[in-house]
Parts: structure tokens; C-alpha cells; sequence
């Protein structure tokens, strides 16, 4: 590009069909079903440069996008976007972002915590008439690593002319140039320095694209020369056999969720880099695009995925979507020298023709680097797909509480190189001796002569721990996946010494520094109003009211369809949403609350006999059929209809997204939070950090000062929803 305008900042922002409010972009948050962001903004000035481009460098979890009115396309995950605007743009603009991040069938996972958002960059590129589409690098090595002959190629778009290139080396030195009029360059570098995990050597690429005599559009990337290749049943870099002492890495931080800073990405990867690692696969979805670029200059060869945990493959969709992503993934990073190889799976209810797919995908836009799977069929299954699907080394999860998975595995598995993506778990965590054996398991078959079965390479799981609510011990407690080196806020767990100092007699880095971590409290204050409490005991009859709790308990337990893991389909229900001692209320309004509430099967009528400004009603939740995780946005719940001691009545009508959200706070393995657009958040609870976590809401219902309320009559609409209610508060007239 020739000019970049960044949009991040501030951008108005709106969950449902809720009032807007504001919110930095970059974010990240937890899933709140429908969400909109909205920018309005006027292009710099770009003389020369006359075609416009809008790019977004990632969202979770599908987006639709409009500027000016103008539909641009849908986006899907973690995913680079870049749209032809030129013909759109105008001096004020209005860019409009609708995030969905409960409800698409790819993207949201039942592994891991998910936060939904514009996780990453939004900015414009403007260029000449003539633009690059895309580029692709190569350099193939002699034998003896004395010269390099070196491919650029430069798909452009919008003109003719030439293209030129020049390589320096990382003192500044031009090293070679090429020019061509058909894209296509080339040169040859001699006595190129070559890149390692031990020496990361870059060379920076400038180009520059014409459109007759004019400069159209350009850039510079940085590369590398490394070798990397199979040789028997090992990994070779520059020639020699290279043991991967991979790590399982998410793009998670904390609660921060996907929006890392560049001081955080560049402390994880150094410290992956301390612990001796040389290789790391990004989990389980495309990382940030910074990551790639800190590999390449740390010295890391990394991995990318489209974005599958447990996925069932037999959904055309997913598969359609998974290839989308891949094939944009690869576009994105494949010049970049800390590529090790593409994994196109993950853990997955497998179809053949999507593994298939797959590696054709990888290998159509990218024919120079290798690519295979993370994968947990068994050894058969393995054996008999790997070499049809066309993929280049075995791999395999070999978790076990002793190693003699991980001997099977290698003793069977000789074929092909073969390489664990995952190994340890929570057979390793806090489990020193265990962890030991396991590691000198490996290092055993690392060893062995090529006559013999051999490990190529093994992926610990994994970094850092992050959050997860559906798992249960030993791999989850309180919420947290553990198995980790580091907690989710990158201090190192004693994990992360054992794992360093058993893998020494591969590497000896130096250990990683302390670092500190610092936590910040912001306390909320907010002062009670005149309020007066209303009475909801014995409202209903007891064996009705009965019943009815039993009808939402037996519908919240129904599975979850979307979740295919044994683990994930099932809600955890052992006492639903009863209050607790662990009621957190935001705001001080005084209430006489109901520990179990009511479930509005059909109707309850709450007597008021006062006068009030208002009625604030404590609930607006359903079980389990509720905003933003089931029912359409908009879909009438029930009605409020405040009755007069003169007759007269008044009906609200409360409606699902505007009115009411689900009473859980967890959807599979997420956090979720459920917002509705005329109602506030009254109380959150849990019964079990791991399981169970419910929200309760506060809705305020306007009444007539001068007259007399009698009741609140609560009706059931009859769509399929089933109401808690849990207390009533009348502000006084």
C-alpha cells in the first residue's frame, strides 16, 4: 500500500437492539449473542492514491459489514478481510460492524472460554489504480547452502507495468534486485545467511509496483533462508536432524480475552523461547499476525489451524467455513520463514473428503511447505488415512497416565516422521514424576538409530492456563483449565521448571527472568433510592409450584445439539438457579427475594395494594430458552400488566433480547453475558465455579403515581420460554 489510516478507537457500540454506548477497538469480550459497532469516519488525504481499501485483520466470531449503507460481505473468524471500497467511500462515512458470537456454526468452541468482537485491526490502504492482490516467496537452497535461487511472485490487479524488488540484508546492504513486467522475479543470493531457531537471520524484501510510469502500490516483508525438510523419520533444519520440543499455544491472555499488547505477545513467545522450545503450534484457530512476525525474529517455528475442537466434519457448512479460513490463513503468512508446516484439523469427527480437502487447500495456495493434521484417530485409522489424504508425517494425542500410549504409538507409526501435537494433560500436571518419565520416555525414542522407531517431535499441552466452565477435575478446577507451564497471566507454575530443566540435555537456554504481576480493583458505588419492599412469599401453590420448577429443570438438562464432546453437550443442573451466599448484586436496592423462585408456567399474580412511581421485577431470566443463546431477538417472553384498585390495568409486553436473556451465565465451556437491551443486571451467582452460573436481571415497570396499584399480574406468552421470578421492589410515590 502507499497511505494506511488506522480506525481503531473509539467506535459506538450496542449489544441486541440496546441503546448504544462506546467501545475501543480493538476488544474483546464475553459472547453477548448480537452485538453492533458503528464508526463514522472521513478517508485522510491520499493524493496518488485513488483506490480505497477497508481491511479488518480479525473478528469473532461471523460479522456482517456495511459502509454507507452498502452491504460488503460477512466475515468468519480470526480471519483478513480486505474490501475494494473506492467506489463507496465518500468524505463522511458510516461504517457498520454486526458481530454475532453465540450463534455461528464455525468459530465458537467448546475448549476453551470464547470472546466475541473486533479482536483485531481496522484501518484503510489506498493505492495507485494498480494494486497487489497477493505475493508468494521462495528460496530453494543448493546442497551445500552456498546459494539460494529466489521466487517472488506478485499477483496484481488494475494496470500494467513493471515490478521491481531489492533484498538487504539486516545491516542494510543491498544483497540482490530483480525487476519483471509479468510478476514474476527472480535472483540469486550467494552465501545467504541462513535462518534458525538459533541464529533467526532476516533479510527485509521492498517492492515496488507500477502502473505505467507511476508507483501504484508496494510494500516490504521480511525473509528468511532456512531449509526445512524430512530425512527418514526426522525433521532436518539447514541439514540437520531437528528434534521439535514443541508447546500448545492459545491467543488468549487472561481475561483480556484475544486483545493482546505487543509487550505481552513479545514476553509469551520469549518466554516460550526461554524454556528451550523451538516449535509452536498456534491453537486452534489463526493467531495474530504479529505473532507470525516475532516468530520469524525470536528464532520459533510455529504452526497455523482454521479453528476446530471436536468439530463434527459430517456439517457441510463448518467444513466450507474451515476451508475458508485455512486458505485465508495460508495467503496471509506463508512468506513468512517461521512456518514449519500447515495442521488443517484438530480433534475432529473426521469425513475423508474434508481431510482431503483439506491438504488441497494448503497445498493449492501454498506448494512449498508441508501439511498434516492434529490428530486423535487411532493408530489404524491413522495409518490408512495419512498417506490418502497426502499428508507428509503422522501425528498423534497420546494421553495416558503412563507412557505406554506414546510407546505404541511410536512403535506402530514408522512409516512416516511421526510427531505428537499434544501430549501430557492432565497426566503431567502437578506431577513431577509422572511429567519426568514422560519426558524420558521420548527422549529415548528421539535417540534411537534410524533402524529403529523413532520420535520426531512432541507438543506439550499446553502454555497457559485460561478459563473453561464446563470441564471438570482433574483438568479443570474453579473455572481454569490447568495442565499449564504458566497461569493465564504468563507467571511460570512450577510446570515450567520441570519441563524446562528435564528437556536440557536437548537445549540449555537461559532462564527466563521474574516478572511481576500487578491486579487492579475498581470499586462500583451506587447509592439506594426511596424504595419499598413487597412480600412475595406463598404466592402459588406449592405442588404447582412444584411442578413447574421439576418443567424448567427437565428442559435445562435437555443437551446442548450444537456440542459434539461427551463433556460439553450436558448442562450441569445439581441445584439450578437457587440464590445463594454468593449473590453479587450491582446496586443497592432493597428487595425481599424469593431463594428459589418462581417459575411462570402460566401466570402469577403478585399483590401490591400501593401507589409507586414505578415496580422494579426481579428476574426477567428464563430457563434454559432465553437471549442470547436460544429464541429469536424480539420474540414476546410474557406480559406485565399492572392492575388499579379502580380497574383500570396497564400491559408491558417483554420481549426476548429487549426484556429478557437466559438465567445461565455459561454456554459449553464459555462465560457468556446475557444482556437485554430495557433491563439491568440485578445478580450474578454460582453454585460451582466450574458448572454452574446464573444471571438475574432487573426490569423497571413505570405506574401511575396518582393511582393505587393492586397487582402485577406476570402471563406466559406461550413461546416456549419459562420465566423465573424472584422478588418485586415498588419506588415510592
Amino acid at each position: 500500500m502507499l497511505l494506511t489510516q488506522s480506525l481503531n478507537g473509539w467506535w459506538d457500540y450496542r449489544v441486541g437492539k440496546g441503546a448504544f454506548t462506546r467501545k475501543k477497538v480493538p476488544f474483546s469480550t464475553l459472547p453477548v449473542g448480537k452485538s453492533e459497532c458503528v464508526l463514522r469516519f472521513s478517508p485522510i488525504e491520499h493524493p496518488g492514491a485513488p483506490r480505497a481499501f477497508l481491511v479488518f485483520d480479525g473478528i469473532t466470531y461471523a460479522a456482517k459489514v456495511t459502509l454507507n449503507g452498502q452491504y460488503l460481505g460477512e466475515m468468519l473468524a480470526y480471519s483478513e478481510y480486505r474490501y475494494d471500497v473506492t467506489d463507496i467511500l465518500q468524505e463522511e462515512n458510516v461504517l457498520s460492524v454486526e458481530i454475532s458470537d453465540i450463534d455461528p456454526i464455525f468459530g465458537p468452541s467448546e475448549g476453551w472460554e470464547n470472546y466475541g468482537g473486533i479482536i483485531r485491526d481496522v484501518y484503510m490502504e489506498y493505492t495507485g489504480k494498480r494494486y497487489v492482490k497477493s505475493t508468494l516467496w521462495h528460496a530453494e537452497l543448493n546442497g551445500d547452502y552456498t546459494a539460494a535461487d529466489c521466487s517472488f511472485a506478485v499477483e496484481t490487479e488494475g494496470g500494467e507495468g513493471r515490478i521491481t524488488a531489492t533484498l538487504t540484508d539486516a545491516e542494510g546492504n543491498k544483497v540482490a534486485e530483480a525487476k519483471a513486467t509479468d510478476g514474476k522475479l527472480s535472483f540469486t543470493v550467494k552465501k545467504p545467511k541462513l535462518w534458525s531457531t538459533d541464529t533467526p537471520y532476516l533479510y527485509t524484501l521492498s517492492y515496488t509496483v507500477y502502473d505505467g510510469r507511476k508507483i501504484s502500490d508496494g510494500g516490504e516483508i521480511k525473509v528468511g533462508f532456512k531449509d526445512f525438510k524430512l530425512v527418514g523419520k526426522r525433521f532436518c533444519l539447514n541439514g540437520t536432524p531437528t528434534f521439535l520440543l514443541g508447546i500448545n499455544r492459545h491467543d488468549i491472555w487472561g481475561e483480556q480475552g484475544h486483545t493482546m499488547t505487543e509487550e505481552q505477545m513479545r514476553r509469551d513467545l520469549t518466554m516460550i523461547k526461554n524454556a528451550g522450545i523451538n516449535y509452536v503450534r498456534l491453537v486452534h484457530y489463526p493467531h495474530h499476525k504479529r505473532i507470525i512476525e516475532l516468530a520469524d525474529e525470536l528464532g520459533l517455528l510455529v504452526s497455523e489451524e482454521p479453528g476446530l475442537w471436536w468439530s463434527d466434519m459430517n456439517n457441510q457448512q463448518l467444513c466450507d467455513d474451515a476451508l475458508e479460513v485455512m486458505r485465508r490463513t495460508v495467503l496471509r503468512d506463508r512468506n513468512h520463514v517461521s512456518i514449519a508446516f500447515w495442521l488443517s484439523f484438530n480433534e475432529c469427527i473426521f469425513t475423508l473428503d474434508y481431510l482431503k480437502n483439506s491438504a488441497r487447500v494448503c497445498r493449492e495456495n501454498d506448494p512449498y511447505h508441508m501439511v498434516s493434521g492434529a490428530n486423535c484417530m487411532s493408530i489404524e485409522m491413522t495409518k490408512e488415512n495419512f498417506p490418502i489424504c497426502g499428508f507428509d508425517f503422522y501425528t498423534m494425542h497420546p494421553y495416558d497416565s503412563t507412557p505406554k500410549r506414546i510407546i505404541k504409538s511410536i512403535e506402530e507409526l514408522t512409516e512416516m516422521p511421526l510427531l505428537f501435537t499434544e501430549w501430557g494433560g492432565y497426566y503431567c500436571h502437578d506431577n513431577p514424576q509422572n511429567f519426568r518419565w514422560f519426558i524420558e520416555t521420548m527422549i529415548k525414542y528421539w535417540k534411537n538409530p534410524d533402524d529403529q522407531p523413532v520420535l520426531a517431535g512432541a507438543t506439550y499441552w499446553f502454555w497457559s492456563e485460561m478459563y473453561e466452565f464446563d470441564r471438570t477435575a482433574p483438568a479443570c478446577t474453579n473455572g481454569v483449565l490447568r495442565e499449564a507451564l504458566v497461569d493465564a497471566e504468563r507467571n511460570p507454575l512450577p510446570d515450567y521448571d520441570i519441563f524446562r530443566t528435564a528437556f536440557q540435555q536437548l537445549y540449555n537456554p537461559e532462564p527466563d527472568p521474574a516478572w511481576e504481576l500487578k491486579i487492579a480493583t475498581l470499586p462500583v458505588d451506587l447509592s439506594a433510592k426511596s424504595y419499598q419492599t413487597v412480600s412475595v412469599s406463598a404466592l402459588m401453590d406449592t405442588e404447582k409450584r412444584t411442578a413447574a420448577w421439576e418443567q424448567m429443570i427437565a428442559a435445562a438438562k435437555v443437551p446442548i445439539a450444537r456440542f459434539h464432546h461427551v463433556n460439553k453437550g450436558n448442562r450441569k443442573m445439581y441445584c439450578g438457579p437457587v440464590l445463594n451466599e454468593e449473590v453479587g448484586a450491582i446496586g443497592e436496592l432493597p428487595t425481599m427475594l424469593e431463594k428459589t423462585p418462581y417459575v411462570i408456567a402460566d401466570s402469577l399474580s403478585v399483590p401490591v395494594n400501593m401507589t409507586a412511581k414505578g415496580l422494579w421485577v426481579i428476574g426477567n431470566v428464563s430457563m434454559p430458552k432465553g437471549y442470547p443463546i436460544e429464541g429469536e431477538y424480539g420474540e414476546e417472553v410474557a406480559t406485565y400488566t399492572v392492575e388499579y384498585t379502580d380497574g383500570s390495568t396497564e400491559c408491558h409486553v417483554m420481549r426476548n433480547g429487549e426484556d429478557f436473556t437466559t438465567a445461565t451465565g455459561l454456554h459449553g465451556p464459555s462465560r457468556i453475558e446475557p444482556y437485554a437491551a430495557s433491563s439491568h443486571r440485578a445478580m450474578r451467582f454460582r453454585h460451582e465455579m466450574a458448572w454452574e452460573h446464573y444471571v438475574v436481571n432487573a426490569r423497571y415497570i413505570p405506574t401511575d403515581p396518582a393511582k393505587t396499584v393492586r397487582s402485577l399480574v406476570m402471563q406466559n406468552s406461550g413461546n416456549g420460554y419459562l420465566p423465573l421470578f424472584y422478588g418485586l421492589t415498588a419506588e415510592k410515590a
